[in-house]
């Protein structure tokens, strides 16, 4: 064991709690940005996580991701014509720095908010998506046959990411996001 282990690991603890803090901030921008567009969380005020569990993967302890799935605000509470969502990965597969995901789905006739919801959280990452070589480094299009751990209840899936780097401020972040999802749910882009 290390000298001084105890106190190494909390500094580490208080490092990582303060990169938490800055995702906070950057999925807090998220929910505003979305507001405005008439969007809302589709699960209130969580996140998804995946926690890892086994003793000797410890480099799969710490957080990797987190994601965040958006509905339209509706009252009713029923089916989803389209949805939204959007992952912050630390340590992304597809890229060597932390990445923001943005995800455009149009929804199959059963998708409600609650299983929305619950398929996110079962499902795989779908920063996992832009790994594969088509059609380009950040971005990914494909049917429901193409990401069938990835979102079920969606006809068709349209991903793209930024380097966390390119999100300088707020109104960075909303023009991204925004731009992209007005792109993407044209008829034109069907």
């Amino acid at each position: 064991m290390e000298e001084n282990l105890g106190e190494k690991i909390y500094e580490a603890s208080c490092f990582i709690n303060d990169i938490y803090q800055q995702v906070q901030i950057l999925l807090l921008a998220c929910d505003a940005a979305f507001e405005r567009a008439g969007l809302v969380p589709a699960n209130g005020n969580e996140v998804e996580l995946h926690r890892a569990r086994n003793l000797y993967a410890v480099e799969a302890w710490s957080q990797r991701a987190v994601g965040r799935v958006y509905v339209p605000r509706q009252p009713d509470g029923k089916g989803l014509k389209a949805f939204v969502a959007v992952e912050v990965h630390l340590r992304p597969r597809s890229a060597t720095h932390a990445l923001l995901v943005l995800a455009y789905a149009e929804a199959s006739g059963e998708a409600t908010p609650q299983a929305l919801t619950r398929q996110y959280r079962d499902g795989e990452w779908l920063e996992d998506l832009l790994v594969q070589p088509s059609p380009g480094p950040n971005e990914w299009r494909g049917g429901r046959a193409e990401h069938p751990r990835h979102l079920p209840l969606a006809d068709e899936l349209k991903l793209k990411s930024w380097p966390l780097t390119d999100i300088t401020d707020e109104s960075a972040l909303e023009h991204h996001l925004i731009s992209r999802l007005r792109e993407w749910a044209s008829p034109q882009s069907r």
